[in-house]
């Protein structure tokens, strides 16, 4: 699928270097996993070229995110949660009730919430 170019002030903004960087990737690293060039992602990355469906399913992929929070979040800022909720995803009802219980319990042995 083509991209469909934008002006710069309508384009959706994203996270795509958060997530690269977020899940520890270089530059070289990520363009061998994505096989893009170093330019290509660069310019997606600074928002000078448009990335279609097919650039954002990629990254997704490469990154161990969905679509979705490549756009929607700042791993910096909820990373842990996203990923969390990916593997709660994952499980069945009993096993999202175990991990929740077990939680519980730690933050409980903490201190409870800071």
């Amino acid at each position: 699928m083509p991209a469909v170019p934008k002006p710069r002030r309508q384009r959706t903004k994203h996270y795509f270097r958060e997530w690269r960087e977020y899940r520890g990737l270089s530059r070289e690293r990520a363009v061998e996993r994505l096989g893009w060039s170093l330019s290509k992602m660069s310019r997606i990355e600074n928002g000078k070229t448009p990335y279609n469906e097919d650039d954002l399913a990629a990254a997704a992929e490469a990154y161990q995110t969905t679509p979705t929070a490549l756009i929607e979040v700042n791993p910096h800022m909820e990373g842990e949660v996203v990923d969390l909720m990916q593997i709660l995803r994952k499980a069945d009802a009993n096993t999202r009730k175990e991990i929740r219980d077990i939680a519980e319990r730690i933050v409980n042995l903490a201190g409870g919430s800071r």
